[in-house]
């Protein structure tokens, strides 16, 4: 089973005839994933066999806005990481609540590139801030040596939560899990008046199929039912349970529907907690159980 990565900006003036030309094709049983469509682009991840995944890519790249799509692949297991297909219309193809001149982002830096950000022993070179633009809980799983992260809970905080004096005078390289979310926030930066900014070009999967034994700590997150991509042989473990601190990368959300809490948990304390990520939340849970 192959899982297909791909994002393209580019103004799409009917996404809605769009998505009945994509459900159309999609229809078989041989897809499931998420195709996100807007009138600024598209963003997908997709799984289907060989056969299924090639015929997708034939389809897309007849379309001329789409002919240089840039697709990520992953092998993964021999069943579908993904429950359903779904296509849809939003009003962005990765929300950020904030307007950006995207034909102003970041420069982009190929994997090549990137490492070369490095010295040899591993270390990022002076006066390079290296930007994780992801969310908290796929930080903790992974992430690139000597990265700083912004405590996001969602993308559309980096806004606020950014502190753009830190960063004026440096270098600023970015990255996220397939390019899609950077592309904004260098966008955003460069607005700020950052001048020197870069992103990782196609982000860390495709990074991590061209340099799986470099510079990389951990596993890398993704929003299937896989939970995580190993990245290298190593499979190194890099996260702590959010409750005890023992080492552990397996994510749960917090059983209390208030809460939701996505977080890292081991097994012992999910089953001390009952699937909860505080005390709070286990006796809100308890509570409502005995009433």
């Amino acid at each position: 089973m192959i899982v297909l990565g791909f994002y393209k900006y580019v103004e799409i003036d009917e996404p809605d005839e769009l998505m009945k030309r994509l459900k159309k094709f999609c229809v078989h049983e041989k897809y499931r994933g998420t195709i996100l469509l807007s009138q600024e682009g598209i963003n997908a991840s997709v799984s289907g066999d060989r056969e299924a995944i090639d015929s997708l890519r034939k389809y897309l790249v007849s379309d001329p806005r789409f002919e240089n799509l840039f697709f990520k692949e992953e092998e993964t297991l021999n069943e579908h990481p993904f429950k359903k297909m779904m296509i849809k219309v939003k009003k962005e193809i990765v929300r950020f609540d904030c307007r950006v001149d995207l034909k102003n982002s970041g420069q982009h830096l190929s994997p090549e590139e990137f490492v070369d950000l490095y010295d040899s022993s591993g270390n990022l070179k002076d006066n390079i801030v290296l930007l994780d633009t992801r969310n908290d809980y796929e930080f903790e799983v992974g992430r690139f040596k000597g990265a700083t992260h912004v405590n996001l809970k969602t993308f559309r905080e980096f806004t606020e939560k950014l502190d753009i004096n830190k960063i004026k005078d440096k270098k600023v390289v970015m990255y996220c899990t397939g390019g899609v979310r950077c592309e904004k926030a260098t966008a955003f930066v460069k607005e700020q008046g950052v001048k020197d900014v870069y992103q990782l070009n196609q982000g860390i999967i495709q990074f991590g199929i061209e340099f799986p034994e470099s510079v990389w700590e951990g596993k890398c997150f993704v929003f299937d039912k896989r939970m995580h991509s190993p990245m290298n042989s190593d499979g190194e473990v890099v996260s702590n349970c959010f409750i005890c601190g023992k080492v552990c990368d397996f994510l749960r959300n917090c059983k209390n529907e208030k809460c939701d809490r996505f977080h890292i948990s081991c097994i012992e304390c999910q089953e001390y907690m009952n699937k909860c990520c505080s005390v709070e939340c286990r006796k809100e849970v308890l509570s409502r159980a005995t009433n």
